[in-house]
């Protein structure tokens, strides 16, 4: 059976889904929702602008700017993205490219201009801090539907929308390379039941302590033809930390063709 995709920290959701597409109008299983919520989430190709805050008790938020390019590979299931910041000043022009395989086994470069080298980020680093931020490396990708066993455990009001309901699913790794690969144990998706739409995501640590906190906001429409929508504000709050950081989309554009030789080492080393 293909993988699908699941919508990582950075994921995308859509306002083209309705309940009603369930077969048979009956109540879908966890791996139903997620299906629908991954389907709603993936783009031929995205390029798009955005502003990374990090704040947290005591400390005044900082900001940094970069463009992200993101494309879907032939099996329709992983993608490869770069990002590459342009501000401050003193971290122009570092890039890291994503390039998505099975089990959350991604390969992770990452280019830092003031050395002019491109050096691995290993397996366990990359459930590390990406650009110093509460999202991790692995929170910047997408991880495949199949990696994970769903299981729709209630519906609720979705959180900060007490008018909606939403499906709350458990995912749990199917295997303990997902697992340590991932860096959690468990995850909670809140996925509003009228439209499939993610609302909030908990990660829950390798202890299965809670750590991290997601909030999707802001969802508007990128695709007018086929209706489909994504989270121009994504937050995360490391509980354990005390710490924050979102990500704001500024500009989105997943008409705009991506070549392939974006998504390569040399590409990644390109002064700016």
């Amino acid at each position: 059976m293909r993988k699908t995709l699941i919508a990582g920290s950075f994921g995308l959701v859509s306002t083209l889904i309705a309940a009603d597409g369930m077969a048979g109008g009956a109540a879908p299983g966890g791996r139903d929702v997620m299906v629908k919520t991954a389907e709603a989430a993936t783009f031929a190709s995205l390029v798009s602008t955005s502003t990374l805050v990090i704040g947290g008790a005591g400390h005044e938020p900082r900001s940094k700017s970069f463009t992200l390019w993101r494309k879907v590979a032939a099996d329709g299931v992983h993608h490869r993205t770069l990002t590459r910041f342009a501000a401050p000043a003193e971290i122009k022009g570092e890039g890291v490219l994503f390039d998505e395989k099975t089990n959350g086994q991604n390969e992770v470069l990452l280019y830092l201009p003031r050395f002019k080298k491109v050096r691995r980020v290993e397996a366990q680093a990359q459930r590390s801090s990406f650009m110093g931020s509460s999202f991790s490396y692995t929170d910047m990708t997408t991880q495949a539907v199949d990696d994970y066993k769903h299981v729709v455990a209630k519906t609720e009001a979705c959180p900060g929308e007490a008018k909606s309901s939403c499906f709350v699913v458990t995912s749990m790794p199917v295997n303990e390379t997902v697992r340590v690969n991932h860096g959690y144990a468990k995850k909670t998706t809140w996925v509003r039941s009228s439209d499939f739409q993610t609302i909030q995501t908990e990660l829950f640590d390798l202890e299965s302590v809670l750590w991290k906190r997601v909030t999707f906001s802001e969802i508007r429409e990128v695709d007018t033809a086929k209706h489909k929508a994504m989270a121009h504000t994504v937050r995360v709050d490391d509980l354990k930390a005390k710490r924050f950081s979102t990500i704001q989309i500024s500009k989105a554009d997943v008409q705009a063709p991506v070549a392939e030789s974006v998504f390569t080492e040399q590409s990644l080393a390109r002064e700016i």
